[in-house]
């Protein structure tokens, strides 16, 4: 789960167009994606005409093995529930970060650290189940 979580925030920080891509908000078309987003897509998904199903099953593709991720973690009780608690709260965390307003002199925590809590309060959901 660290590996899983801390490659999203390295994506964000190293690929901010992937990352966009991975959580662009509803509302915002494929067809007006930036050539740089359109080349991300296609490297993931290939060629196609509908590039609105790439996406969807991309999207699919990775819920389902984050998911599988989330449930040896936290028990699989708890799956859907830890999962949207660590996906959202690591999409925050790399946003903070990238927008610059998780400052260290201010929070005294840094993106990692908040990903280390994150994990140890799932697994600890886990063994509690």
């Amino acid at each position: 789960m660290h590996g899983a979580l801390h490659t999203l925030i390295t994506v964000a920080r190293d690929q901010p167009h992937l990352y966009q891509m991975l959580f662009r908000r509803s509302g915002h078309r494929p067809e007006d994606l930036t050539e740089g987003l359109d080349r991300v897509r296609r490297q993931l998904c290939g060629p196609t005409d509908d590039p609105t199903a790439d996406r969807i099953r991309a999207a699919g593709h990775f819920q389902d093995e984050f998911l599988a991720i989330v449930t040896d973690l936290a028990g699989e009780r708890n799956t859907r529930h830890y999962g949207a608690l660590l996906l959202t709260s690591t999409h925050g965390i790399a946003d903070m970060e990238l927008s610059g307003h998780l400052d260290t002199d201010r929070l005294r925590t840094t993106a990692d650290e908040l990903i280390d809590t994150l994990v140890r309060v799932a697994a600890d959901a886990g063994r509690t189940t």
